[in-house]
C-alpha cells in the first residue's frame, strides 16, 4: 500500500522508530511542517478466524464478541502510547492498520459504533483501501506544501530580481543623463570654440 500511494521509506516515513517512552509505532509518517502521524499495524485475527470456522451460531458469537472486545482493547492500548503527543509534532491522531477488507466489513457489520468510538479516542482504523486513500490525502498535502514553500522562494527572488532591476534602470537612466550632457557640452565645444 505504501509503495502504490507513492511513499518511500526514508523520505516519506520511518519503520519502527523508537519514541522518547520506549514505545515503537511500526510506521511514521512525515508530515510538512515538521508533523508526525504514527500508524500501529500489528492486528490480532485469532477469534475473527474462529469466528468464520466456527461449527455453530452459540461458537460463531462467542468468537465474534470475543474479536470484537480484541479490537477495543487494540484501540485502547494504541491510546496508551505516546503515539498522539502534539508537543513532540504529531498529529491528533493515530492510524490503525486493519489488514483486510473483510476484516474490516465485519468490524462494521457487527459493531458500527467500534469505528465512531475509534475516532472518539483519535484512532483511525484502515483497511488497506482506505490507508491508501488517506496516504493519497497526505502525500499531496506534503506536495501541496513543497509547492507552496518553492512558490514562495520564487516570489521571494522576483521581488528581490524587481528591486535591483529598479536600481539597474535607475542607474542607467542616471548615467544616460550624465551621457547627453556630456554630449551636449561636446557639441557645445566643437561648434562654438
Amino acid at each position: 500500500v505504501l509503495r502504490l500511494a507513492g511513499f518511500i521509506e526514508g523520505v516519506n516515513y520511518h519503520k519502527q522508530q523508537i519514541l522518547v517512552d520506549g514505545t515503537r509505532p511500526d510506521f511514521t509518517f512525515l508530515l510538512p511542517g515538521d508533523r508526525l502521524v504514527h500508524m500501529d499495524v500489528k492486528f490480532s485475527l485469532e477469534n475473527y478466524l474462529k469466528a468464520l470456522d466456527a461449527p455453530d451460531d452459540a461458537g460463531r458469537a462467542e468468537a465474534t464478541s470475543q474479536f470484537l472486545k480484541d479490537v477495543r482493547k487494540q484501540i485502547k492500548g494504541v491510546t496508551g502510547r505516546e503515539y498522539i503527543d502534539p508537543a513532540a509534532g504529531t498529529v491528533d491522531y493515530v492510524l490503525v492498520f486493519i489488514p483486510n477488507e473483510q476484516v474490516y466489513g465485519f468490524i462494521h457489520e457487527h459493531d458500527a459504533a467500534l469505528l465512531d468510538d475509534a475516532l472518539r479516542s483519535k484512532v483511525v482504523l484502515c483497511s488497506p483501501l482506505t490507508l491508501y486513500a488517506i496516504l493519497a490525502v497526505v502525500r499531496q498535502a506534503v506536495e501541496n506544501f513543497r509547492f507552496e514553500q518553492g512558490s514562495k522562494k520564487i516570489l521571494d527572488h522576483l521581488g528581490e530580481f524587481q528591486k535591483q532591476w529598479g536600481k539597474f534602470v535607475e542607474t542607467m537612466e542616471r548615467m544616460g543623463r550624465k551621457l547627453e550632457e556630456a554630449r551636449n557640452e561636446y557639441d557645445e565645444l566643437k561648434t562654438t570654440r
